[in-house]
């Protein structure tokens, strides 16, 4: 049976399908995700208007999904036993830069640095979604993407087999796609701050919800869980079961991705995945059976490690610089699923079935195994070269005195 792909209502975007864009870098793998009714690139509808004509284009509907991000539930694609829906990132953004309020005709009036294009603004208060040239955390542009975030994401999703590197779920990317040059004059002319110079990119991607695990998203699982439940159709203690252990199993893979991903680089040392400023409590959504895939790809990166010890001590720093993230989903999940089900357990009672759930997800895992010590749990971790010199113990549940 197939996992059907979850959204959460948002209000709607408009977008201008472009038909041409400048450039597209596609992933192989992918190919049939990208057809006929979805290749293109996706512009701010108004910024389609304002191009009069000069970009030829088709009009679709989207939804919201974070500030320069809509999801386009009528395009679905199943990967394996689960459908994803399409997800354009770089459409937009919707939220001024510097103030909490959204971007609107008389704000973008006051950016604008071109006359021209300022006399071509339409009148009006209106909000509207925008890709300007502010120069966004030093390396992008905002509302869009850089060439280098594209590229990466791209490229960690094709290290991948589908939606799984190395069992880490992920939302892949189908392609990274450059800008139409007369949409990119068009953003160079709006900043507040510091111009963005550079070429203007979006990716467009997979996703199996929107429902991201604690912020960033219009119900969060950490803290809507009850809804989250409801929209996956979880009602009977077998269902909540097998969520509760595809969270496990998702979550020590996400915690465990450096040595998964392990390999030597021919200088001595080791190179492996890591997360670079991104978290999953943001960056990453549940899917509707319970798997945590990560969405913000840019953000994995090669670390390496001169040493062994080096190897092993980045390892510790990976899974406890992210275990409170996942201790926060799995904890709100098992709560949810006690009232819902009346179990009566208290917190002690939801610790000893969450570690067993963990046991239970990590059996058939090839790189990490819940083992229980004491009255704790620890993860043993096997990286996918050098097991025996590199592996380590971590303990991820204290003995209860």
């Amino acid at each position: 049976m197939t996992v059907p792909a979850v959204h959460v209502p948002n209000e709607p975007v408009r977008l201008l399908r472009a038909e041409r864009p400048q450039e597209v870098v596609g992933n192989p793998q992918l190919r049939a995700a990208w057809t006929e009714e979805v290749s293109g690139c996706y512009l701010p509808a108004l910024m389609g208007r304002m191009l009069n004509g000069a970009v030829l284009g088709k009009e679709v509907m989207g939804v919201s999904d974070d500030n320069r991000s809509a999801i386009l539930p009528q395009h679905r694609f199943v990967i394996g036993d689960k459908e994803f829906l399409l997800c354009v990132k770089g459409c937009g953004a919707q939220f001024d830069a510097f103030a909490h309020q959204r971007i609107t005709l008389p704000m973008l009036r006051e950016i604008c640095r071109d006359p021209a294009v300022q006399a071509s603004l339409p009148s009006g208060p209106e909000a509207t979604r925008f890709i300007t040239s502010e120069r966004w955390y030093g390396c992008a542009p905002y509302g869009a993407q850089a060439p280098d975030n594209a590229m990466l994401a791209l490229l960690a999703s094709m290290r991948g087999q589908g939606d799984s590197i190395a069992g880490f779920r992920i939302c892949p990317v189908v392609a990274a796609v450059r800008l139409p040059r007369e949409a990119e004059r068009l953003a160079s002319s709006m900043y507040w701050y510091r111009r963005y110079e550079g070429s203007y990119w979006q990716e467009v991607r997979l996703m199996p919800s929107n429902v991201r695990v604690y912020f960033q998203s219009p119900v969060a699982f950490g803290t809507d869980t009850e809804v989250a439940f409801s929209m996956f159709g979880l009602r009977s203690r077998q269902q909540c079961e097998a969520f509760l252990e595809n969270l496990c199993r998702s979550s020590l893979a996400a915690l465990t991705l450096y040595a998964r991903t392990l390999r030597e680089d021919g200088k001595g040392g080791y190179l492996g995945l890591d997360l670079n400023d991104v978290w999953l409590d943001k960056d990453a959504v549940v899917a509707a059976d319970g798997a945590l895939h990560f969405a913000d790809l840019e953000g994995l990166e090669d670390v390496r490690s001169a040493s062994r010890e080096e190897a092993r001590q980045r390892m510790r720093w990976q899974c406890f610089r992210h275990i409170y993230e996942v201790s926060f989903a799995l904890e709100a999940a098992a709560a949810q699923a006690d009232r819902f089900l009346a179990l009566g357990q208290d917190r002690e009672d939801r610790r000893g079935w969450l570690m067993d759930l963990m046991r239970r997800a990590s059996r058939l895992d090839g790189y990490a195994r819940a083992e229980p010590r004491g009255g704790g749990l620890w993860l043993a971790v096997r990286p996918a070269v050098d097991e025996d010199e590199l592996a380590v113990d971590l303990e991820i549940f204290s003995e209860v005195i």
